[in-house]
């Protein structure tokens, strides 16, 4: 077993309509979930990228988020803990998505996510296997 089934790659964008059109008409992924200021596409059976409207989230750090998907969010989120990973977050929740999750950096400064959702379409659509 995975552990972390799949992953999403969030690219912030300034210009949220561009980004949505360059998805869906240059790149022609399929748009699995859409919360309004951020849009989830499926690349293969467990890739996916995401855009994100920049104004809406703010992003100071860069441009790029790697997020990794588990149903088993607090196992990782101690083990992650005991490492020597740069600004750990505490286990935050995002209620308009809904999920679970926390931010951490590694010594590069290239931001990670590791995330759980609460709904039960969303958890089998992202940790499913293959």
């Amino acid at each position: 077993m995975y552990r972390y089934p799949s992953s999403i790659v969030f690219l912030y964008y300034d210009n949220f309509a561009y980004g949505t059109m360059f998805m869906e008409d240059v790149l022609e992924v399929q748009l699995v979930m859409d919360q309004g200021f951020a849009r989830v596409y499926q690349i293969s059976s467990t890739s996916y990228i995401g855009i994100v409207q920049k104004q809406v989230h703010h992003n100071d750090a860069g441009s790029t988020l790697i997020s990794l998907n588990t149903a088993t969010l607090q196992e990782e989120y101690n083990r992650i803990q005991q490492l020597n990973v740069e600004n750990c977050t505490e286990i935050q929740y995002m209620k308009q998505i809904p999920l679970h999750s926390f931010f951490f950096e590694d010594k590069e400064g290239h931001r990670f996510e590791i995330q759980q959702f609460d709904n039960d379409e969303n958890l089998k659509q992202f940790t499913r296997v293959g």
